[in-house]
Protein backbone atom coordinates (compact mmCIF):
# COMPACT_ATOMS: atom_id res chain seq x y z
CA UNK A 1 0.00 0.00 0.00
CA UNK A 2 1.45 3.22 -1.29
CA UNK A 3 0.63 6.66 1.23
CA UNK A 4 1.50 9.90 -0.31
CA UNK A 5 2.02 13.10 1.89
CA UNK A 6 1.71 16.34 0.28
CA UNK A 7 3.13 19.87 1.59
CA UNK A 8 -0.39 21.86 0.21
CA UNK A 9 0.58 24.90 1.72
CA UNK A 10 1.98 26.79 -0.91
CA UNK A 11 -1.01 26.02 -3.49
CA UNK A 12 -1.75 29.47 -5.12
CA UNK A 13 -6.16 28.89 -4.36
CA UNK A 14 -6.77 32.14 -5.03
CA UNK A 15 -5.56 32.38 -8.60
CA UNK A 16 -7.01 29.96 -11.33
CA UNK A 17 -4.01 30.30 -13.29
CA UNK A 18 -1.28 29.93 -11.50
CA UNK A 19 -2.96 26.64 -9.57
CA UNK A 20 -2.85 25.08 -12.80
CA UNK A 21 -0.14 25.72 -13.45
CA UNK A 22 1.06 24.82 -10.05
CA UNK A 23 -0.72 21.27 -10.53
CA UNK A 24 0.88 21.30 -14.02
CA UNK A 25 4.68 21.84 -12.43
CA UNK A 26 3.75 19.44 -9.31
CA UNK A 27 3.42 16.07 -11.50
CA UNK A 28 -0.26 17.52 -13.31
CA UNK A 29 1.88 17.02 -16.62
CA UNK A 30 2.50 13.16 -15.82
CA UNK A 31 -1.77 12.75 -15.37
CA UNK A 32 -1.47 15.02 -19.08
CA UNK A 33 0.98 12.23 -20.80
CA UNK A 34 -0.68 9.26 -19.63
CA UNK A 35 -3.92 10.54 -20.61
CA UNK A 36 -2.40 11.40 -24.30
CA UNK A 37 -0.54 8.02 -24.35
CA UNK A 38 -4.05 6.71 -24.08
CA UNK A 39 -6.19 8.92 -26.35
CA UNK A 40 -3.12 7.76 -29.11
CA UNK A 41 -2.86 4.06 -27.90
CA UNK A 42 -7.07 4.33 -28.58
CA UNK A 43 -6.61 5.80 -31.64
CA UNK A 44 -4.12 3.46 -33.47
CA UNK A 45 -5.42 0.92 -32.58
CA UNK A 46 -9.33 2.23 -33.44
CA UNK A 47 -8.24 3.07 -36.99
CA UNK A 48 -6.29 -0.43 -37.68
CA UNK A 49 -9.48 -2.07 -35.73
CA UNK A 50 -11.43 -0.46 -38.73
CA UNK A 51 -9.40 -1.36 -41.57
CA UNK A 52 -9.44 -4.77 -40.46
CA UNK A 53 -13.09 -4.58 -40.69
CA UNK A 54 -13.34 -3.90 -44.25
CA UNK A 55 -11.61 -6.77 -45.27
CA UNK A 56 -13.91 -9.20 -43.69
CA UNK A 57 -17.13 -10.17 -45.84
CA UNK A 58 -20.21 -10.25 -43.83
CA UNK A 59 -23.60 -12.07 -45.47
CA UNK A 60 -26.97 -11.78 -43.70
CA UNK A 61 -28.95 -14.91 -43.15
CA UNK A 62 -32.58 -14.97 -42.71
CA UNK A 63 -34.40 -17.52 -40.43
CA UNK A 64 -37.72 -18.81 -41.07
CA UNK A 65 -38.39 -20.30 -37.70
CA UNK A 66 -39.75 -23.87 -37.17
CA UNK A 67 -43.72 -23.75 -37.82
CA UNK A 68 -44.58 -25.70 -34.47
CA UNK A 69 -41.31 -25.24 -32.56
CA UNK A 70 -41.56 -26.78 -28.94
CA UNK A 71 -37.99 -25.63 -27.94
CA UNK A 72 -37.35 -23.44 -25.05
CA UNK A 73 -34.91 -20.47 -25.09
CA UNK A 74 -31.99 -23.25 -23.85
CA UNK A 75 -31.89 -23.95 -27.69
CA UNK A 76 -30.97 -20.70 -28.74
CA UNK A 77 -28.67 -20.70 -25.20
CA UNK A 78 -26.78 -23.82 -27.65
CA UNK A 79 -26.66 -21.53 -30.54
CA UNK A 80 -24.55 -18.49 -28.87
CA UNK A 81 -22.76 -21.23 -26.72
CA UNK A 82 -21.03 -22.60 -29.82
CA UNK A 83 -20.27 -19.29 -31.79
CA UNK A 84 -18.38 -18.13 -28.47
CA UNK A 85 -15.74 -20.95 -30.39
CA UNK A 86 -15.20 -17.83 -32.97
CA UNK A 87 -12.89 -15.83 -30.15
CA UNK A 88 -9.91 -15.11 -32.14
CA UNK A 89 -7.43 -12.03 -31.65
CA UNK A 90 -4.71 -13.49 -33.34
CA UNK A 91 -1.12 -12.67 -32.79
CA UNK A 92 0.48 -9.19 -31.05
CA UNK A 93 1.62 -8.51 -34.84
CA UNK A 94 -1.64 -9.09 -36.14
CA UNK A 95 -3.54 -7.53 -33.07
CA UNK A 96 -1.36 -3.96 -33.11
CA UNK A 97 -0.85 -3.49 -36.81
CA UNK A 98 -3.19 -5.35 -38.58
CA UNK A 99 -5.84 -4.78 -36.16
CA UNK A 100 -6.93 -8.12 -35.80
CA UNK A 101 -9.98 -8.54 -33.24
CA UNK A 102 -12.59 -10.87 -32.32
CA UNK A 103 -14.93 -10.33 -35.01
CA UNK A 104 -18.95 -9.85 -34.24
CA UNK A 105 -22.69 -11.12 -35.01
CA UNK A 106 -25.57 -9.35 -35.40
CA UNK A 107 -28.88 -10.93 -34.49
CA UNK A 108 -32.04 -9.15 -35.77
CA UNK A 109 -36.02 -8.86 -34.88
CA UNK A 110 -37.01 -6.79 -37.71
CA UNK A 111 -40.58 -5.59 -38.85
CA UNK A 112 -40.85 -4.22 -42.27
CA UNK A 113 -44.22 -2.82 -42.26
CA UNK A 114 -45.24 -5.53 -39.75
CA UNK A 115 -43.70 -8.36 -41.69
CA UNK A 116 -41.52 -10.04 -39.10
CA UNK A 117 -38.40 -11.83 -39.88
CA UNK A 118 -35.80 -13.04 -37.41
CA UNK A 119 -32.16 -12.22 -39.20
CA UNK A 120 -28.56 -12.90 -38.65
CA UNK A 121 -25.43 -10.73 -40.09
CA UNK A 122 -22.09 -13.16 -39.73
CA UNK A 123 -19.00 -12.83 -41.11
CA UNK A 124 -19.17 -15.56 -44.36
CA UNK A 125 -15.88 -17.66 -43.02
CA UNK A 126 -18.90 -18.64 -40.14
CA UNK A 127 -21.58 -19.43 -42.02
CA UNK A 128 -21.37 -23.52 -42.11
CA UNK A 129 -20.72 -23.13 -38.11
CA UNK A 130 -23.98 -20.56 -37.51
CA UNK A 131 -26.26 -22.99 -39.69
CA UNK A 132 -24.59 -26.31 -38.45
CA UNK A 133 -25.51 -24.54 -34.82
CA UNK A 134 -29.11 -23.36 -35.93
CA UNK A 135 -29.98 -26.88 -37.76
CA UNK A 136 -28.64 -28.74 -34.74
CA UNK A 137 -31.26 -27.04 -32.29
CA UNK A 138 -33.92 -26.22 -34.87
CA UNK A 139 -33.55 -29.12 -37.15
CA UNK A 140 -37.15 -27.93 -39.09
CA UNK A 141 -35.70 -24.14 -39.48
CA UNK A 142 -34.58 -22.56 -42.94
CA UNK A 143 -31.95 -20.59 -43.87
CA UNK A 144 -31.41 -18.03 -46.72
CA UNK A 145 -29.12 -15.50 -47.75
CA UNK A 146 -30.73 -12.23 -48.34
CA UNK A 147 -30.41 -8.85 -49.28
CA UNK A 148 -29.56 -5.91 -46.56
CA UNK A 149 -32.61 -4.47 -45.38
CA UNK A 150 -31.13 -1.17 -44.17
CA UNK A 151 -30.92 0.32 -47.14
CA UNK A 152 -34.79 1.07 -46.98
CA UNK A 153 -33.70 4.17 -44.83
CA UNK A 154 -31.30 6.21 -46.45
CA UNK A 155 -28.87 8.54 -44.16
CA UNK A 156 -29.86 11.39 -45.75
CA UNK A 157 -33.71 10.70 -45.51
CA UNK A 158 -36.28 13.38 -45.87
CA UNK A 159 -36.82 14.65 -42.50
CA UNK A 160 -39.71 16.73 -43.70
CA UNK A 161 -41.69 13.60 -44.86
CA UNK A 162 -40.06 11.02 -42.62
CA UNK A 163 -39.22 10.51 -39.00
CA UNK A 164 -36.88 8.53 -36.88
CA UNK A 165 -36.57 7.42 -33.30
CA UNK A 166 -33.53 5.04 -32.23
CA UNK A 167 -31.45 4.56 -29.12
CA UNK A 168 -28.97 2.34 -27.81
CA UNK A 169 -29.69 0.43 -24.44
CA UNK A 170 -27.66 1.18 -21.92
CA UNK A 171 -27.80 -1.10 -18.42
CA UNK A 172 -29.22 0.48 -14.90
CA UNK A 173 -26.69 -1.64 -13.17
CA UNK A 174 -22.93 -3.07 -13.40
CA UNK A 175 -22.81 -5.46 -16.23
CA UNK A 176 -22.01 -8.24 -13.52
CA UNK A 177 -26.21 -7.96 -12.44
CA UNK A 178 -28.12 -10.41 -14.84
CA UNK A 179 -31.11 -9.28 -16.30
CA UNK A 180 -34.40 -11.49 -15.83
CA UNK A 181 -33.74 -14.74 -17.90
CA UNK A 182 -36.19 -16.92 -19.17
CA UNK A 183 -35.97 -19.65 -16.14
CA UNK A 184 -38.23 -17.20 -14.40
CA UNK A 185 -40.51 -16.74 -17.16
CA UNK A 186 -41.80 -20.37 -16.31
CA UNK A 187 -45.26 -19.98 -13.87
CA UNK A 188 -44.01 -21.56 -10.47
CA UNK A 189 -47.97 -23.27 -10.20
CA UNK A 190 -48.64 -24.60 -13.73
CA UNK A 191 -45.23 -24.91 -15.56
CA UNK A 192 -46.05 -23.26 -18.09
CA UNK A 193 -43.45 -21.14 -19.66
CA UNK A 194 -44.69 -17.64 -20.43
CA UNK A 195 -42.39 -16.30 -23.77
CA UNK A 196 -41.53 -12.85 -23.29
CA UNK A 197 -41.31 -12.71 -26.82
CA UNK A 198 -44.69 -13.32 -27.33
CA UNK A 199 -45.35 -9.08 -26.39
CA UNK A 200 -42.51 -7.81 -28.67
CA UNK A 201 -43.86 -9.51 -31.41
CA UNK A 202 -47.40 -8.67 -30.90
CA UNK A 203 -45.88 -4.67 -30.86
CA UNK A 204 -43.94 -5.34 -33.88
CA UNK A 205 -47.00 -6.96 -36.26
CA UNK A 206 -49.29 -4.20 -35.20
CA UNK A 207 -47.17 -1.29 -37.47
CA UNK A 208 -48.68 0.06 -40.38
CA UNK A 209 -47.20 -0.42 -43.72
CA UNK A 210 -45.23 2.71 -44.35
CA UNK A 211 -43.31 1.72 -40.77
CA UNK A 212 -39.97 -0.34 -39.87
CA UNK A 213 -38.99 -1.28 -36.28
CA UNK A 214 -35.30 -2.74 -36.32
CA UNK A 215 -33.67 -4.36 -33.40
CA UNK A 216 -30.46 -5.36 -33.07
CA UNK A 217 -28.10 -7.14 -30.94
CA UNK A 218 -24.53 -7.10 -32.02
CA UNK A 219 -22.60 -10.03 -30.25
CA UNK A 220 -18.65 -10.15 -29.97
CA UNK A 221 -16.68 -12.84 -28.13
CA UNK A 222 -14.84 -12.30 -25.55
CA UNK A 223 -12.11 -13.85 -22.82
CA UNK A 224 -13.75 -14.50 -19.36
CA UNK A 225 -11.76 -11.60 -17.77
CA UNK A 226 -14.55 -10.29 -17.24
CA UNK A 227 -15.50 -12.91 -14.28
CA UNK A 228 -12.92 -10.97 -12.08
CA UNK A 229 -15.12 -8.22 -11.96
CA UNK A 230 -17.92 -10.79 -10.85
CA UNK A 231 -15.57 -12.33 -8.02
CA UNK A 232 -14.55 -8.20 -6.79
CA UNK A 233 -18.45 -7.41 -6.72
CA UNK A 234 -19.22 -11.01 -4.48
CA UNK A 235 -16.51 -10.24 -2.53
CA UNK A 236 -17.52 -6.33 -1.43
CA UNK A 237 -21.36 -7.69 -0.93
CA UNK A 238 -20.59 -10.07 1.24
CA UNK A 239 -17.75 -8.31 3.54
CA UNK A 240 -18.36 -4.80 3.28
CA UNK A 241 -16.57 -1.59 3.08
CA UNK A 242 -16.67 1.00 5.05
CA UNK A 243 -16.07 3.46 2.67
CA UNK A 244 -12.44 4.88 1.10
CA UNK A 245 -9.65 6.28 3.02
CA UNK A 246 -7.52 7.97 0.01
CA UNK A 247 -8.66 11.00 -1.53
CA UNK A 248 -8.10 12.03 -5.26
CA UNK A 249 -5.01 12.81 -5.30
CA UNK A 250 -4.75 9.28 -4.89
CA UNK A 251 -6.69 8.75 -7.14
CA UNK A 252 -4.92 10.83 -9.96
CA UNK A 253 -1.09 9.89 -9.69
CA UNK A 254 -1.88 6.01 -8.45
CA UNK A 255 -5.34 4.64 -9.21
CA UNK A 256 -5.67 6.70 -12.84
CA UNK A 257 -1.94 5.67 -14.09
CA UNK A 258 -2.41 2.54 -13.13
CA UNK A 259 -6.02 2.02 -14.36
CA UNK A 260 -4.74 3.06 -17.81
CA UNK A 261 -1.32 1.17 -18.25
CA UNK A 262 -3.94 -1.93 -17.15
CA UNK A 263 -5.82 -1.39 -20.20
CA UNK A 264 -3.31 -0.73 -22.99
CA UNK A 265 -1.12 -3.90 -21.50
CA UNK A 266 -4.86 -6.01 -21.96
CA UNK A 267 -5.35 -4.65 -25.22
CA UNK A 268 -1.60 -5.50 -26.29
CA UNK A 269 -0.86 -8.61 -24.67
CA UNK A 270 -4.82 -10.64 -24.00
CA UNK A 271 -3.86 -14.16 -23.40
CA UNK A 272 -0.09 -13.90 -23.55
CA UNK A 273 0.42 -11.98 -20.06
CA UNK A 274 -2.16 -11.01 -17.74
CA UNK A 275 -0.22 -8.84 -14.77
CA UNK A 276 -1.96 -9.72 -11.02
CA UNK A 277 -1.83 -6.10 -10.51
CA UNK A 278 -4.69 -5.02 -12.87
CA UNK A 279 -7.60 -5.46 -11.07
CA UNK A 280 -9.17 -8.69 -9.43
CA UNK A 281 -9.11 -10.33 -6.19
CA UNK A 282 -4.70 -9.89 -6.32
CA UNK A 283 -5.61 -5.77 -6.95
CA UNK A 284 -2.11 -4.26 -4.74
CA UNK A 285 -3.71 -1.03 -4.78
CA UNK A 286 -7.10 -1.46 -2.91
CA UNK A 287 -8.11 2.00 -1.71
CA UNK A 288 -11.64 0.89 -0.27
CA UNK A 289 -10.14 -0.11 3.15
CA UNK A 290 -11.38 -0.70 6.42
CA UNK A 291 -13.25 -3.81 5.26
CA UNK A 292 -16.39 -4.38 7.69
CA UNK A 293 -16.24 -8.10 7.62
CA UNK A 294 -19.26 -10.36 7.66
CA UNK A 295 -20.52 -13.99 7.04
CA UNK A 296 -22.20 -14.72 3.76
CA UNK A 297 -25.03 -16.17 6.47
CA UNK A 298 -25.70 -12.45 7.93
CA UNK A 299 -26.71 -11.48 4.55
CA UNK A 300 -30.27 -10.54 4.26
CA UNK A 301 -32.35 -13.03 1.67
CA UNK A 302 -32.24 -10.22 -0.88
CA UNK A 303 -28.62 -9.93 -0.60
CA UNK A 304 -27.93 -13.47 -0.54
CA UNK A 305 -30.23 -13.69 -4.22
CA UNK A 306 -28.39 -11.15 -5.65
CA UNK A 307 -25.13 -12.42 -4.40
CA UNK A 308 -26.10 -15.97 -6.15
CA UNK A 309 -27.57 -14.01 -9.37
CA UNK A 310 -24.33 -12.11 -9.84
CA UNK A 311 -22.63 -16.00 -9.42
CA UNK A 312 -24.79 -17.32 -11.55
CA UNK A 313 -24.06 -15.08 -14.63
CA UNK A 314 -20.34 -15.34 -13.50
CA UNK A 315 -20.32 -19.55 -14.57
CA UNK A 316 -21.58 -18.75 -17.88
CA UNK A 317 -19.68 -17.99 -21.25
CA UNK A 318 -20.35 -13.92 -22.25
CA UNK A 319 -20.35 -12.04 -25.05
CA UNK A 320 -19.63 -7.96 -25.51
CA UNK A 321 -23.28 -7.00 -26.38
CA UNK A 322 -24.67 -3.57 -27.88
CA UNK A 323 -28.47 -3.24 -27.94
CA UNK A 324 -29.67 -1.13 -30.54
CA UNK A 325 -33.67 0.26 -31.67
CA UNK A 326 -34.85 2.03 -34.80
CA UNK A 327 -38.44 3.14 -35.69
CA UNK A 328 -39.51 4.71 -38.85
CA UNK A 329 -41.89 6.21 -41.08
CA UNK A 330 -44.05 8.63 -42.66
CA UNK A 331 -44.59 11.54 -40.27
CA UNK A 332 -48.86 11.53 -40.96
CA UNK A 333 -48.56 7.87 -39.66
CA UNK A 334 -45.34 7.64 -37.16
CA UNK A 335 -46.38 7.47 -33.59
CA UNK A 336 -44.32 7.04 -30.58
CA UNK A 337 -46.53 5.16 -28.32
CA UNK A 338 -46.84 2.66 -30.66
CA UNK A 339 -43.40 2.28 -32.25
CA UNK A 340 -41.63 3.67 -29.03
CA UNK A 341 -43.22 2.77 -26.29
CA UNK A 342 -44.46 -0.50 -26.94
CA UNK A 343 -41.10 -1.72 -27.45
CA UNK A 344 -39.66 -0.36 -24.64
CA UNK A 345 -42.35 -1.34 -22.56
CA UNK A 346 -41.69 -5.31 -23.99
CA UNK A 347 -38.49 -5.10 -23.32
CA UNK A 348 -38.63 -3.73 -19.39
CA UNK A 349 -39.79 -7.82 -19.06
CA UNK A 350 -36.70 -8.14 -18.75
CA UNK A 351 -36.24 -5.81 -15.45
CA UNK A 352 -35.09 -6.74 -12.26
CA UNK A 353 -34.69 -3.97 -9.79
CA UNK A 354 -31.91 -4.90 -7.15
CA UNK A 355 -30.43 -6.61 -10.39
CA UNK A 356 -29.96 -5.09 -13.96
CA UNK A 357 -32.22 -3.96 -16.88
CA UNK A 358 -31.81 -2.49 -20.16
CA UNK A 359 -32.89 1.43 -20.59
CA UNK A 360 -32.33 4.06 -23.13
CA UNK A 361 -29.33 5.92 -23.29
CA UNK A 362 -29.96 9.37 -22.52
CA UNK A 363 -26.48 10.37 -24.77
CA UNK A 364 -27.32 8.70 -28.06
CA UNK A 365 -31.00 8.31 -27.77
CA UNK A 366 -32.75 10.89 -30.96
CA UNK A 367 -34.31 13.82 -28.72
CA UNK A 368 -32.96 17.02 -27.69
CA UNK A 369 -34.14 19.66 -25.48
CA UNK A 370 -33.76 23.83 -25.28
CA UNK A 371 -31.43 25.54 -28.02
CA UNK A 372 -30.96 24.14 -31.92
CA UNK A 373 -33.22 21.43 -30.92
CA UNK A 374 -33.72 20.16 -34.38
CA UNK A 375 -30.51 20.02 -35.97
CA UNK A 376 -29.35 18.20 -33.10
CA UNK A 377 -31.79 15.96 -33.17
CA UNK A 378 -31.11 15.19 -36.99
CA UNK A 379 -27.67 14.46 -35.91
CA UNK A 380 -28.48 11.95 -33.67
CA UNK A 381 -30.81 10.29 -35.92
CA UNK A 382 -27.90 9.71 -38.27
CA UNK A 383 -25.58 8.79 -35.96
CA UNK A 384 -28.20 5.91 -34.38
CA UNK A 385 -28.74 4.54 -38.10
CA UNK A 386 -24.84 4.68 -39.44
CA UNK A 387 -24.25 2.49 -35.73
CA UNK A 388 -26.97 0.17 -36.87
CA UNK A 389 -26.74 -0.19 -40.64
CA UNK A 390 -22.43 -0.76 -39.88
CA UNK A 391 -23.50 -3.26 -37.13
CA UNK A 392 -21.03 -1.76 -35.00
CA UNK A 393 -19.41 -3.48 -31.84
CA UNK A 394 -17.24 0.22 -30.72
CA UNK A 395 -19.74 3.25 -31.69
CA UNK A 396 -22.21 4.65 -29.37
CA UNK A 397 -21.61 3.81 -25.64
CA UNK A 398 -18.68 2.39 -25.41
CA UNK A 399 -17.71 -1.12 -26.62
CA UNK A 400 -20.91 -3.33 -24.80
CA UNK A 401 -21.83 -4.55 -21.90
CA UNK A 402 -21.04 -8.10 -20.94
CA UNK A 403 -24.17 -10.65 -21.43
CA UNK A 404 -24.33 -14.29 -21.03
CA UNK A 405 -25.70 -16.68 -23.35
CA UNK A 406 -28.75 -17.19 -21.28
CA UNK A 407 -29.46 -13.82 -21.35
CA UNK A 408 -28.53 -13.13 -24.83
CA UNK A 409 -30.84 -16.26 -25.30
CA UNK A 410 -33.58 -14.73 -23.28
CA UNK A 411 -33.38 -11.56 -25.80
CA UNK A 412 -33.19 -13.39 -28.81
CA UNK A 413 -34.55 -16.75 -29.51
CA UNK A 414 -37.76 -18.28 -31.53
CA UNK A 415 -41.10 -18.36 -29.98
CA UNK A 416 -42.52 -21.22 -28.66
CA UNK A 417 -45.60 -22.82 -30.17
CA UNK A 418 -48.20 -20.95 -27.93
CA UNK A 419 -46.95 -17.70 -29.30
CA UNK A 420 -49.24 -16.46 -32.05
CA UNK A 421 -48.13 -13.66 -34.01
CA UNK A 422 -49.94 -14.12 -37.36
CA UNK A 423 -47.10 -12.18 -39.26
CA UNK A 424 -43.74 -14.29 -38.07
CA UNK A 425 -42.46 -15.73 -41.18
CA UNK A 426 -42.32 -19.89 -40.47
CA UNK A 427 -41.31 -22.22 -42.70
CA UNK A 428 -44.46 -23.78 -43.96
CA UNK A 429 -43.79 -27.69 -44.88
CA UNK A 430 -41.77 -29.62 -42.84
CA UNK A 431 -37.92 -30.99 -45.21
CA UNK A 432 -36.60 -34.98 -44.95
CA UNK A 433 -33.92 -36.14 -45.74
CA UNK A 434 -33.32 -38.28 -48.98
CA UNK A 435 -33.71 -41.92 -49.03
CA UNK A 436 -29.99 -43.42 -48.38
CA UNK A 437 -29.69 -45.32 -51.31
CA UNK A 438 -30.69 -42.83 -54.05
CA UNK A 439 -28.86 -42.95 -57.47
CA UNK A 440 -27.51 -39.31 -58.21
CA UNK A 441 -26.86 -39.16 -62.02
CA UNK A 442 -26.13 -42.68 -62.51
CA UNK A 443 -23.06 -43.00 -60.29
CA UNK A 444 -24.76 -44.33 -57.04
CA UNK A 445 -24.97 -42.47 -54.06
CA UNK A 446 -21.22 -42.05 -53.46
CA UNK A 447 -19.77 -39.78 -56.07
CA UNK A 448 -16.57 -40.32 -57.67
CA UNK A 449 -13.29 -38.27 -55.77
CA UNK A 450 -11.12 -38.80 -59.13
CA UNK A 451 -13.32 -38.47 -62.42
CA UNK A 452 -11.93 -41.71 -64.98
CA UNK A 453 -10.88 -41.20 -68.81
CA UNK A 454 -14.43 -41.90 -70.57
CA UNK A 455 -14.84 -46.12 -71.10
CA UNK A 456 -12.23 -46.48 -68.41
CA UNK A 457 -12.43 -48.88 -65.03
CA UNK A 458 -13.96 -47.27 -61.99
CA UNK A 459 -14.10 -49.09 -58.39
CA UNK A 460 -15.61 -45.60 -57.21
CA UNK A 461 -19.37 -45.35 -58.78
CA UNK A 462 -20.81 -48.97 -57.54
CA UNK A 463 -23.68 -48.69 -55.10
CA UNK A 464 -22.87 -50.48 -51.67
CA UNK A 465 -23.81 -53.95 -52.15
CA UNK A 466 -22.39 -54.50 -55.27
CA UNK A 467 -18.94 -55.49 -56.52
CA UNK A 468 -16.61 -53.10 -58.14
CA UNK A 469 -17.12 -53.54 -62.27
CA UNK A 470 -13.32 -54.09 -63.01
CA UNK A 471 -13.65 -57.44 -61.21
CA UNK A 472 -12.77 -60.36 -63.25
CA UNK A 473 -15.84 -63.15 -63.33
CA UNK A 474 -15.92 -66.36 -65.14
CA UNK A 475 -18.53 -67.22 -67.82
CA UNK A 476 -21.41 -69.31 -67.27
Amino acid sequence: MFEINLDLSGIPADNPVLFAWWLFSHGGFIILGVALLFVLWDWWITSRQHLYEHGIRYLLLAIDVPKETEQSPHAAEQIFATLSATLNKGTLYERLWKGKHAESFSFEVVSLGGYIQFLVRCPADYRDLLEASVYAQYPDAEITQVEDYVGRIPLDFNTEAYDLWGTEFTLINKQVYPIRTYPEFEDSLSGEFKDPMAALLEVLGRIGADEDIWLQLVVTPTTDSWKRESAEEVKKLIKGHAGSSHGVLYWLFVELPIGVGCVIIETAFAGIFEPTWCGGEYGAFDSTTPEVVRDITKLSPGQKLVVEAIEHKASKIGFKTKFRLVYWGRRETFLKGRGVSAVVGAIQQFTVLNLNGWVPGRAVTTKAEYFLKQSRINHKQRSILRSFKRRSAHRGLGHGFIMNIEELATLYHFPVVTVKAPLVKKTEVKKAEPPALLPVMGQGYLRPVNQPEAGGPSTLGAPTGQPPTNLPFVDE
